[in-house]
């Protein structure tokens, strides 16, 4: 063996410990009045051991107070705080506090409102942004935007006649040149007896007809895009039956099932994506409990949604998106702070999609988009739980994240 692998075996050997928790890090004394710790550094890491080279488990975010465990010795630090299972920081991160364990359930979305933050999409190729509001009347530009740009605001300012708004990266706009995003009020269906019967209209003025157990009669109304109607079989002739009369199999949007996969614990959450039907239905165990509309990856190179079973291996309240990388693209696209993001396929993920309103039809870079409602409500379902006042989650092996199983095939569009 060469003196440098020798070397490099021996750090492996004194590093392992640490990184594998703390049954063997040595438990060291903490005042009594402390009660929390309390974030002093702008996205703070959290590791799955006291160390430094330990896997990465999360960031909190600044303010946040930590509950605390234990103090312990380490690599990489002077001393380490135990805050959870398989969850350390390092001290000078935090400080010690004798107020209760408390932060934000991140991202924070105010009172009233659909998403967490105002966003705002480039209307034109080409757009300056200015390194403060004062540089527009100069013609001092620091960055030229791309047409469809997602910018979420966080500043607004007039001067000299215009408004400015400021972007999460810095950077000043003229509001003439914005086209601000609304998001939309679609969601999901709960299912309450476990039977996956829910289907959504695919298009307005749709006939709702009466049946007389052999053929459609008279039309009885017509029915709204996404309109939920429930499915109670197929007469055959193209014709379903719900409740109320037949409908054309061809002017609904169906979930479908099939088999859990082979992976699942009895019981487990799971998330089923169909991409033929642009459908997701949330199972506990084999009992659906929850079924909507998602806009999956648009079939063709480069944009297609990976098929097979997966595991969420990261969840991050807010994450910036772009393919600002890619040269083979007749255009990027970049938007900052998407929100409720769940990576389950290295970096294609479920997240909430404010620039659309086409959910039951693919046209994603590959994600799968869910309405703001829905991607709230499954960000907060699935497992790894972010807890308060963190900004992203990672798994380990212990601690594993939902699966999500993609299937079918998004059709040309």
């Amino acid at each position: 063996m060469s003196r440098s692998r020798a070397l490099a075996l021996l750090v492996c050997l004194l590093v392992l410990p640490f990184v594998r928790g703390s049954a063997h890090a040595q438990d060291i004394s903490r005042p009594a009045w402390v009660r929390s710790l309390q974030v002093t550094e702008t996205g703070a890491t959290v590791r799955a051991g006291p160390s430094t080279h330990a896997p990465r488990r999360g960031t909190v975010r600044l303010g946040t107070y930590l509950p605390v465990e234990a103090r312990v010795t380490g690599l990489g630090c002077s001393s380490w705080y135990r805050i959870g299972p398989e969850q350390f920081i390092c001290e000078e991160l935090v400080s010690p506090s004798g107020e209760p364990p408390s932060g934000a359930s991140l991202p924070v979305v105010p009172a009233g409102e659909l998403l967490p933050r105002r966003y705002a999409f480039v209307a034109a190729d080409g757009t300056w942004a200015y390194a403060r509001p004062s540089d527009y009347f100069l013609d001092e530009m620091v960055e030229s935007l791309g047409r469809g740009f997602g910018l979420a605001v966080t500043e607004q300012r007039e001067e000299q006649g215009v408004t400015f708004f400021r972007s999460l990266g810095g950077v000043w706009v003229p509001s003439d040149v914005l086209r601000f995003a609304r998001g939309s009020l679609f969601e999901g269906v709960e299912i309450a007896d476990g039977q996956l019967d829910v289907a959504w209209v695919s298009r307005a003025n749709a006939e709702l007809r009466a049946w007389n157990g052999r053929a459609a009669g008279r039309v009885i109304r017509r029915l709204g895009r996404r309109d939920v109607l429930h499915v109670l079989e197929d007469v055959g002739r193209g014709l379903l039956r719900t409740s109320e009369g037949v409908v054309r199999a061809r002017d609904v949007i169906r979930t479908s099932s099939e088999a859990p996969p082979t992976e699942l614990t009895e019981g487990e959450r799971w998330i089923d994506v169909d991409l033929t039907s642009q459908t997701l239905v949330a199972y506990e165990g084999a009992r659906p409990v929850f079924a909507t509309l998602v806009s999956s990856g648009r079939s063709g190179p480069g944009h297609e949604t990976p098929v097979g079973v997966h595991r969420i291996w990261v969840k991050l309240a807010e994450d910036t998106m772009d393919d600002l990388d890619r040269t083979d693209q007749e255009s990027n696209y970049a938007i900052e702070a998407v929100p409720w993001v769940q990576y389950f396929a290295e970096g294609v993920g479920l997240h909430a999609a404010f620039w659309h309103d086409d959910f039951g039809h693919p046209r994603s870079h590959g994600c799968v988009n869910l309405s703001p409602r829905d991607a709230r409500r499954l960000f907060a379902w699935t497992t790894p739980e972010l807890p308060p006042g963190w900004d992203a989650i990672l798994t380990v092996e212990g601690q594993l994240g939902t699966i999500v199983r993609v299937r079918g095939r998004a059709s040309r569009r």
